[in-house]
Formats: C-alpha cells, structure tokens, sequence
C-alpha cells in the first residue's frame, strides 16, 4: 500500500487558520471575562445558507450578554 501524504498548506491557508485560532481565544477570553462580571451569556449556534463561496452553510455563533439584575421585568397592572 502507497504512503499518502498530505499537500501543505498554502501561506493563505495557513494565514486563515491562524486568524481563526487568534479570534477563538479572543472570543473565549470576551465570554470568561463577561461571566466574571456577571453577565449571563447565551450563545446560539447558526448558519449561514447563502453564500457565494461555498456550497455548504458556513457555522457562525449568536450570542447575547444580559445582566440579570438590570434587566426590566414586565408590570402587569389590572384594567
């Protein structure tokens, strides 16, 4: 059976895997830094369907940060 060997990735590709590793620490230090002053952080996975640079949906993450104890809780008054 052959060896396979894998092609080596081109300085673009390299360039693109760097900036994503770069951007996940620097989100995850956001999030862990956001907790710790007490925001309560919900994160919601999604894609996107269209675009013109791939045929599979490209994964993207929602989110929203609150602070629980700003929050305005409805009044809910008698007519």
């Amino acid at each position: 059976m052959a060896d396979i060997y894998p092609f080596p990735k081109t300085a673009e590709e390299q360039e693109a895997e760097r900036q994503l590793t770069e951007a996940m620490h620097t989100f995850n230090a956001a999030i862990k830094h956001a907790v710790q002053c007490g925001f309560e952080i919900e994160l919601r996975p999604g894609t996107w369907s269209f675009t013109t640079y791939t045929r599979t949906p490209v994964p993207y993450i929602d989110f929203a940060a609150r602070r629980p104890e700003r929050e305005v809780q409805p009044e809910f008054t008698e007519i």
